[in-house]
């Protein structure tokens, strides 16, 4: 479970008459991730020409699909065929299909083009209107120079007498319409052109187009609207012929493009095997758990003529080495968070088991109502389309941080925003609180570093990092933070446990020479062995002077770190209260309303009124809530992925792991006749 899946390089060699039926078993069977050859003494493949082939015949088959639409139905059954009789299967049906395609789609286009502009020749006749004389009577001539434009209603005047001065009144003009924006017409001679263009401009006329049309705006506008409604009529007879064309061709548009689109990912692959004269070379790799099913599956696509090894990933490959993670079902729905952070090298720690728990308890906190995590655990595990839009990995993750949020919000919450916690009411008392969210920081840290850190350690066999590092660290935090705590005088009361450390001054507690009590002579034995070990370490661990000389300060500087870790935790008792002051502000608004609102007496008016208020009400208690478990759950989702990435996951998880891929068809249309390959 700490570890990803167990991973296997691989390396066949076979037959080149066998090439073909090799890759096809493994695309099926979907087993292996290959991986371009590593020997260079081998040839490799071209095969430019053949790749813009069958990519230039799945553009067309693309084109169809999208125009035709999936058929329905269920996946059709096909026989295995070899690439080339595939090609030329859908070269016979496109030189069928195609010119009825193109024709019909030519039809439509050209429809399409003529309600265009007859919808754009209607929105210019509307600006026409008013104008109750054909439009080509305002067409400039050789001699005169008409413009049509639009003009607020409140500098029509202004125009007018600012263009009989610019043009020594040899203009004409005319407004037509109503309401604030009114047509223009003015006319004038062609040698005065020059004169009205500024006057046009100062008045923030908008000119507009005349549309090329002989007859009057308004009988062009119903002539326009005819053919609109024929062109609607032709497009609905398309439509049918087009319905005719996918029933009868759909099914086969679509099963061949399958069938294309696979055997191009199989024609990309063979580029990346070597070839001899006679024999192919492949590698990649496999899952060790699947290693069993390849040796038969190349026994019954070569006919036994092959030779396979497997090998374990050598210590220089591994960053090569793809990644799967292997969790039960639970843990596995929170890598939905790991894979948004990165997935582990192959030689790294899952981080997904340690966060499980941690996750779920982080946010219950931020939430904190019991009847909250009750309404989005119903949400999330229902059936409603919006709840669907969410991953179903993230759903199933929401659910159980929804009924750790119903254990925790009954501790130290309540139920939509009524009642207070069973063990603390935080909004009242919140230094027990405080003092927790604390004391579950040091743990994280402590498990960062102590158990997630040293199990990376040990499956690298880097005993210098588990010593020098992982123990130092957890013995400074021990140290550090049990110091801490007698400086303050901490108690455990809240918790049912009958123990406060011992009062202590800040010198007094750090000082190596100071006597005082056992715990804090123990604190102080834990944390300067901690810091001495760090330090060593540092300088063991240093190549050159430089880090030999700062390494140690580092280690250090790194307590001021460890601080501004532990006091991130914070974040998860502010989150907490905050929902809390809402929901209970929520119900404080509501309550009031209602007893300030609702009548004393009840009348049959009165009665009406009270039932439509306590309608708005439930209305305003409902959508409040709801916007306040949405917020919240967002922000305590987005604080507690914060911690897990920033103070947890920093401490031990590099991340950059590869996605294992396996080579696998992806049939959704057609599926092999004649049962399964071996390890499908």
């Amino acid at each position: 479970m700490f570890k990803t899946a167990r991973m296997q390089k691989f390396r066949v060699v076979f037959l080149q008459q066998a090439h073909d039926s090799v890759v096809a078993g493994l695309h099926e069977a979907g087993v292996v991730q290959l991986k371009e050859i590593s020997e260079l003494e081998v040839a490799r493949k071209a095969l430019d020409e053949e790749i813009y082939e069958i990519s230039s015949l799945l553009a067309k088959f693309r084109e169809a699909r999208e125009f035709l639409g999936p058929p329905p139905g269920k996946p059709v059954e096909i026989e295995e065929l070899p690439y080339g009789q595939i090609l030329n299967q859908a070269k016979k049906f496109l030189d069928k299909f195609e010119p009825k395609l193109i024709a019909l789609k030519a039809k439509k286009e050209e429809l399409r083009q003529k309600k265009q502009e007859s919808l754009a020749q209607m929105e210019m006749l509307r600006s026409f209107l008013e104008i109750k004389f054909p439009l080509s009577y305002l067409r400039s001539t050789d001699e005169i120079h008409v413009v049509v434009g639009r003009i607020a209603e409140e500098r029509v005047q202004e125009f007018s007498d600012a263009a009989r001065e610019a043009l020594g009144h040899k203009v004409f003009v005319a407004v037509f319409g109503k309401g604030k924006q009114r047509i223009l017409i003015v006319a004038c001679r062609i040698g005065e052109q020059s004169k009205l263009s500024p006057v046009l401009y100062r008045h923030d006329v908008e000119l507009l187009e005349i549309p090329p049309i002989p007859k009057a705006p308004q009988k062009a506008l119903r002539t326009l609207e005819g053919q609109v409604k024929e062109l609607d009529g032709e497009e609905t007879k398309l439509e049918g012929e087009r319905e005719k064309l996918a029933k009868a061709n759909a099914r086969e548009v679509i099963t061949l493009l399958e069938l294309l689109e696979i055997q191009r990912e199989r024609l990309e692959c063979s580029g990346l095997f070597g070839y001899t004269d006679a024999t192919v070379v492949m590698e990649g790799w496999v899952q060790a758990k699947r290693v069993a099913e390849l040796d038969p599956l190349l026994s019954l696509a070569t006919n036994g003529h092959h030779v396979l090894r497997t090998y374990a990933p050598q210590k220089a490959e591994v960053e090569a080495v793809p990644v799967e993670l292997e969790n039960p079902r639970v843990v596995e729905d929170f890598e939905y968070v790991t894979n948004m952070y990165g997935l582990p090298k192959y030689d790294e720690i899952d981080p997904t088991p340690f966060m499980t728990l941690t996750f779920a308890i982080f946010f219950a906190i931020c939430l904190s109502d019991a009847g909250y995590g009750i309404a989005l655990g119903l949400f999330m595990a229902s059936g409603f389309w919006f709840a669907k839009m969410f991953p179903q990995k993230l759903r199933r993750m929401m659910v159980v941080c929804a009924i750790f949020t119903v254990i925790i919000g009954f501790l130290i919450g309540g139920w939509f925003g009524f009642g207070q916690g069973y063990w603390v009411d935080p909004i009242k008392k919140p230094i027990p609180l405080l003092k927790l969210v604390v004391f579950i920081g040091i743990i994280h840290l402590l498990t960062a570093f102590g158990f997630a850190g040293a199990i990376k350690d040990l499956f690298r066999r880097d005993w210098k990092s588990l010593i020098f590092n992982r123990i130092s660290r957890v013995l400074i935090v021990i140290g550090f933070f049990g110091l801490s705590f007698c400086v303050l005088g901490i108690g455990m009361h809240e918790f049912g446990i009958d123990f406060t450390f011992p009062k202590t001054g800040l010198f007094t507690a750090f000082n190596p020479f100071a006597p005082g009590a056992a715990i804090i002579v123990a604190f102080k034995a834990i944390f300067y062995l901690g810091l001495g070990t760090g330090m060593v370490g540092a300088v063991l661990v240093g190549k050159r002077a430089g880090e030999k000389i700062g390494g140690p300060i580092n280690v250090i500087y790194g307590i001021t770190g460890l601080i501004a870790d532990v006091t991130s935790y914070t974040r998860l008792l502010a989150l907490g209260i905050a929902t809390g002051v809402i929901a209970f502000s929520i119900n404080f608004i509501v309550e009031f309303a209602y007893s300030g609102m609702m009548p004393a007496e009840l009348t049959p008016l009165s009665a009406i009124f009270a039932a439509l208020l306590l309608i708005g009400l439930a209305f305003i208690f409902i959508a409040a809530h709801c916007f306040n478990i949405f917020i919240n759950s967002l922000g305590g989702f987005i604080h507690t992925m914060r911690l897990h990435f920033a103070e947890f996951f920093s401490k031990f998880y590099e991340a950059g792991g590869e996605k294992f891929t396996p080579f696998k068809a992806k049939r959704t249309f057609t599926k092999v006749k004649g049962g399964e390959w071996p390890g499908r």
